[in-house]
């Protein structure tokens, strides 16, 4: 279900030209104008406001107006950096594309109206002439109201920010009961952007529709012998999303819903695998660091084997033909595999064959969080966790994420890189002399400068990451009816959190102590759970 809140601005970050009482617009008013209004905003002439509205925001601006006296169309500019904010359509990459976040409008006397559609936390409303009295600008923001089952939280409070403000940009994306990309561009489903987005949405909200529209969204759209989003991999992609929603929600009936295209699909992928492992796929896209490098081929190689693998075990529970997604999965057993440049690459090469050797190792934990992504983190993370430690893994996400919070990210980048660090000031400030725009003038790919998302459902990995990894939380047989607990805190001294299932919500608290791990569990009887590497003291509900 759609839910609206309109939230007021937090800050003014700047004003220019005959703009009097502006500090009005950050006291929270009656969303209703009258005809009595006294407590107004006046602007004249050619004048500009710059509103910082404190967190990221899925929605549009309503501007409550008073009086106003020939009045000109007034330019609304939306960012998610008050860079982007201030910046013209074509500078920097500046764009619309998506959604309009610059565009002029006739703003009315007395009236109530809302303007756009996209992804922001600032506005700068720009007027060209006239006198207007403005009640309030407010910020309208349009989410679905689920209801938060997960939980994580430790000892480290930079680990909670990270954890929180994942899934507050996962929960950004969920709109029309699907799961976009992002908010202000890339409004769209993505299916190998769908898989961290999933395990996200399962262990911090449960089973909700979106999952399943997905799943069903793209099948209707690409032919099985076609690839979804016209990417191999995101074929690949999608039967792992399938295998991972059946594994937490035990739902048979997607599974028999998707059987014959499933069939279908690797039947049609098998013909492109050679005896030796090698592939002839039409596209070799893994994830954008390594679009164009020998590593993109090895990596969708990689990703296709845990695919097959995955595929064969849906297969067989559709009593369909499972013999060939087993085939594929061994003739990709035989590949021989060069020596890898990419993070990326390498982890999914661990991954696929519960290792890689000792350079797929140390390629992982090389130059801490130096060649991450933000859509390949998890897979990254937990490579570098079974390569090394967890608290290796957890030194690298809080290197990395905790980059974007201090640079004031309130959701989590389409792409981030450490190195953009060096130079650059915070999203929430102009530029000092000197500094780099971190928004602006960095961005690689297909999204460099105001292009790039700053809310990314991607991006979403350390929810699961810290929730397998940290919590321990393994689902071991379909619909969560057997789960393993297997914490690894990493350095931690304690961290707890709530795991939803289709029986309940499971409550687990971790303990470090001389003696080892310590573990409280509260969770639903029918759930049969095993322990590794901790002591628990389990209540059934």
């Amino acid at each position: 279900m759609k839910q609206i809140t309109y939230c007021t601005p937090t800050k003014i970050i700047l004003t220019d030209g005959n703009v009097k009482n502006a500090e009005s617009l950050l006291k929270t008013k009656v969303t209703q104008i009258g005809l009595g209004e006294n407590d107004l905003t006046l602007i004249s002439g050619n004048a500009r406001v710059v509103l910082d509205f404190g967190r990221e925001i899925c929605g549009g601006v309503r501007i409550l107006t008073h009086y106003i006296n020939g009045g000109k169309p007034v330019r609304i500019r939306f960012g998610e950096s008050v860079s982007e904010a201030i910046t013209p359509l074509g500078v920097k990459n500046a764009t619309n594309d998506h959604s309009p976040r610059d565009f002029l409008v006739e703003i009315p006397q007395l009236s109530d109206l809302t303007f756009g559609q996209t992804g922001f936390r600032f506005v700068c409303l720009e007027f060209n002439g006239g006198d207007y009295e403005i009640k309030s600008v407010l910020a309208e923001s349009v989410t679905e109201n689920h209801e938060i089952k997960g939980a994580f939280e430790c000892s480290d409070p930079l680990v909670n920010e990270i954890y929180s403000t994942a899934r507050r940009t996962l929960l950004l994306c969920l709109q029309n009961g699907m799961i976009w990309d992002g908010i202000k561009r890339d409004r769209l489903v993505w299916i190998g952007d769908l898989h961290p987005e999933t395990l996200g949405l399962l262990y911090s909200v449960g089973d909700v529709g979106n999952i399943e529209n997905c799943l069903d969204f793209a099948a209707a759209e690409t032919l099985p012998t076609d690839w979804m989003n016209g990417l191999t991999a995101y074929s690949f992609w999608w039967i792992i999303v399938l295998y991972d929603y059946y594994r937490f929600t035990g739902k048979t009936e997607i599974l028999l819903k998707h059987a014959d295209y499933l069939e279908t699909l690797i039947r049609h992928a098998d013909s492109l695998i050679g005896e030796d492992g090698s592939t002839n796929f039409p596209s070799d896209f893994l994830d954008w660091p390594t679009s164009g490098s020998r590593d993109a081929a090895e990596g969708v190689a990689s990703l296709a084997k845990i695919a097959c693998d995955k595929a064969a075990i849906l297969l067989r529970i559709a009593n369909k033909d499972a013999s060939l997604a087993e085939n594929a999965a061994a003739k990709l057993s035989r590949r021989k595999t060069p020596p890898l440049t990419y993070k990326q690459a390498a982890a999914m090469r661990y991954l696929a064959f519960d290792g890689g050797g000792k350079a797929v190792g140390e390629l992982l934990t090389a130059n801490g969080a130096k060649g991450l992504s933000t859509f390949m983190s998890y897979y990254i993370l937990t490579a570098i966790k079974r390569a090394a430690t967890a608290k290796n893994a957890l030194d690298i996400m809080k290197e990395y994420y905790g980059g974007m919070l201090k640079k004031g990210a309130t959701s989590f980048w389409e792409d981030f890189d450490v190195d953009w660090t060096d130079e650059s000031g915070r999203i929430d400030e102009l530029p000092h002399d000197g500094q780099k725009d971190i928004h602006g003038d960095y961005g690689k790919y297909c999204y460099t400068g105001f292009r790039h998302s700053l809310c990314h459902g991607w991006s979403c990995g350390p929810i699961q990451f810290l929730s397998e990894t940290v919590l321990g939380v393994n689902v071991t047989a379909a619909g969560c009816k057997k789960i393993t607990i297997a914490p690894d805190l990493g350095g931690l001294k304690y961290a707890s959190g709530k795991f939803p299932t289709p029986f309940g919500v499971m409550d687990i608290r971790h303990d470090l102590t001389e003696a080892g791990i310590k573990t409280k569990i509260i969770a639903p009887k029918e759930i049969e759970i095993s322990l590794i590497g901790c002591e628990a003291e389990i209540k059934r509900v």
